[in-house]
């Protein structure tokens, strides 16, 4: 499924997202090139649908390597409609998913080389468990990092502009 050359030295990004009626969260792993990894579970406080809880994961994935000022990234996914969308192969029909895709390579735009790949769902089966785990904490390990997301990352918060005018 990877069918582009795979750059080593680079950091690697392993993204994943769960959604059913009763919860949703999301998963990653980024590894860097000596093997350490930050394993992280997110618990969404809203209902995800359609790709959103894949999308949740990859924003929260490039956050953190945003934080860690990542210059070099491989991303891994298993959802092809993610992967199409911000390679450009698939347009975001969904006003929802414009607003992640726009997002997602915004985040992007920080990391100056980085790539994004589709995976084989078995070869992403531990970022699927970490978001099928987030309401499980008992079965997270102690070096799994757990959060909580109470809305979408698409949401912007309304800021007040503020004036000094005397008047």
């Amino acid at each position: 499924m990877v069918h582009q050359q795979v750059k080593v030295g680079s950091r690697t990004l392993k993204v994943d997202g769960s959604s059913t009626s009763e919860r949703s969260g999301a998963g990653l792993i980024l590894t860097s090139p000596e093997g350490f990894m930050i394993q992280t579970a997110i618990s969404f406080g809203f209902p995800a649908k359609n790709n959103q809880e894949k999308y949740e994961a990859l924003i929260a994935g490039l956050k953190l390597s945003r934080t860690l000022k990542v210059r070099d990234l491989n991303i891994y996914s298993d959802s092809q409609i993610v992967v199409k969308q911000i390679n450009g192969e698939y347009r975001a029909e969904v006003p929802i998913m414009a607003k992640y895709q726009a997002l997602v390579q915004s985040y992007l735009a920080s990391i100056p080389r980085h790539q994004i790949l589709q995976i084989y769902r078995e070869e992403n089966e531990e970022a699927d468990t970490l978001s099928k785990l987030v309401h499980n904490l008992s079965d997270l390990d102690c070096s799994v990092y757990f959060e909580e997301l109470q809305k979408p990352s698409i949401e912007v918060e309304k800021v007040l502009k503020i004036d000094n005018n005397q008047n």
